[in-house]
């Protein structure tokens, strides 16, 4: 069995030949291209970097939000767990208080329900499409206006569409294409701008 430090050498051997397997087919270096070959390596799946769209400068403003150390609301769990910490404090949106009768879903819930707490903040949404459309419900009522939109909930029913309407925001956003997505792929852009954050 070998030891920590080892493996720990192995890890990081692993992830620094993916890089350079990937950026054989990806050549660019851009900030854009650096978060798009991180979620490629996070899927195994090449056809993802040309499903991921970037609107209204979100590199910038995601960094910036980042080291001023701005709040994260995010769908589900697995995001919060996923996230690399580095001066982020990542929320779960809590729809605890969820009914069946209140005409929305658990997660959309959770974020009405945090309504006063988005401005400036970053959200991040990689499993739930009503909760894309809540957040695109409020921004476009004027309610809220985040920092950035992460948003690449997959499925079938209103996946492409809500992210076709956080992408019609005046907001920055970076957001996957039609029904692919997932909250790998969330996790992967925005461990990625951490990284970026942190240079």
């Amino acid at each position: 069995m070998r030891d920590m430090g080892d493996y720990t050498k192995g890890a990081k051997e692993i992830a620094n030949r993916s890089y350079e397997i990937v950026s054989q087919k990806i050549t660019g270096d851009s900030p854009e291209d650096r978060i798009i070959k991180r979620a490629v390596i996070a899927t195994g799946d090449f056809g993802i970097k040309d499903l991921i769209v970037f609107k209204n400068n979100p590199i910038d403003a995601g960094k910036d939000a980042i080291r001023r150390r701005h709040k994260a609301y995010c769908d589900v769990e697995m995001i919060k767990a996923g996230i690399n910490r580095y001066k982020v404090e990542c929320v779960l949106s809590d729809g605890s208080d969820y009914r069946e009768d209140d005409n929305n879903t658990r997660t959309a819930s959770g974020f009405y329900k945090n309504k006063d707490r988005l401005d400036d903040s970053i959200i991040i949404i990689g499993n739930a499409p009503s909760a894309a459309i809540a957040v695109f419900n409020m921004v476009k009522e004027g309610v809220i206006k985040p920092a950035l939109i992460i948003a690449t909930p997959v499925g079938f029913v209103n996946a492409a569409e809500s992210k076709e309407y956080i992408r019609s925001l005046d907001v920055p956003s970076i957001t996957t294409v039609g029904t692919r997505g997932g909250s790998t792929i969330a996790v992967a852009i925005f461990n990625g701008l951490i990284d970026q954050a942190k240079e």
